[in-house]
């Protein structure tokens, strides 16, 4: 019981952790602040391996669970979401001005 609420509280967790990555990119872009981003590309990065060991333990050990394709689902997208972010998350380069 204990390894089924825990893989679904892991679930749970990657996805609030996408919606508050993605609401929180966004705010940091509208605001200019694009160096931010760099930070939850790298909190990303540390969720992508969490979800990886995840995925690994319940392959791995038979706990008597069915699982889902939903934490692949998660990975991809966190893929996705940390490439985005350390695109975005350069600096504009500032023109030297001639004096």
């Amino acid at each position: 019981m204990v390894a089924l609420l825990f893989y679904w509280f892991s679930l749970l967790i990657q996805v609030a952790w996408i919606l508050l990555s993605v609401g929180l990119s966004v705010m940091y872009l509208r605001n200019k602040e694009n160096g931010n981003l760099w930070a939850f590309a790298v909190l990303n990065i540390l969720s992508i391996i969490y979800s990886g060991i995840v995925i690994w333990i319940y392959n791995t050990w038979d706990f008597g669970i069915q699982t889902s394709n939903w934490f692949a689902i998660i990975v991809g997208i966190l893929v996705v979401l940390t490439i985005i972010e350390f695109v975005l998350g350069r600096s504009p380069k500032n023109p030297k001005s001639i004096a």
